[in-house]
């Protein structure tokens, strides 16, 4: 028998219409009829194919995709795009155009001996102090894994 976990049991589940969650149809449905109403002032003969796109359009754009929206990973692809353009030529249109948005280049450069290099951990592990047991019922008996600091002079000196 298999049972499904969750992966995040605090965010609940809301039912909406056809799998659309009810607050992306509440957020297409008020854009939208807030497009409509503008449009009507403005372009009356548009406004209603127009407050049906936005709606459309709101619902696919705020579909989530491992965890982020797709206008979100569509900002960041444009984003990236921009910075790798702006990578390759600096002094070029994308290069000027990254600098006025404050887009930082060097993030695209990778320098292999940073991302490579071997963990340096600021600290020493000291494994003296701890005892290690295979079974949790080990623990009564002292006779688990003991770190020492010379090998064998603990046991030939107990």
């Amino acid at each position: 028998m298999a049972a499904d976990f969750k992966s995040h049991v605090l965010l609940r589940d809301e039912k909406g219409f056809f799998g659309i969650p009810f607050k992306r149809l509440l957020l297409g449905g008020v854009g939208g009829g807030l497009t409509y109403t503008v449009c009507n002032m403005i372009v009356p003969t548009w406004s209603i194919p127009a407050g049906v796109a936005l709606a459309v359009v709101a619902l696919v754009l705020t579909g989530t995709r491992g965890g982020l929206p797709l206008w979100q990973r569509l900002l960041y692809r444009l984003r990236g795009s921009l910075l790798l353009a702006a990578a390759r030529d600096a002094q070029g249109l994308f290069g000027s155009l990254a600098q006025l948005l404050e887009l930082p280049i060097q993030l695209v450069r990778l320098d292999a001996a940073l991302v490579f290099a071997p963990a340096q951990p600021d600290y020493d592990i000291d494994m003296r102090e701890w005892v290690t047991f295979a079974r949790a019922a080990e623990a009564d008996h002292d006779d688990g894994l003991v770190f020492v600091d010379a090998p064998m002079t603990e046991a030939l000196h107990p």
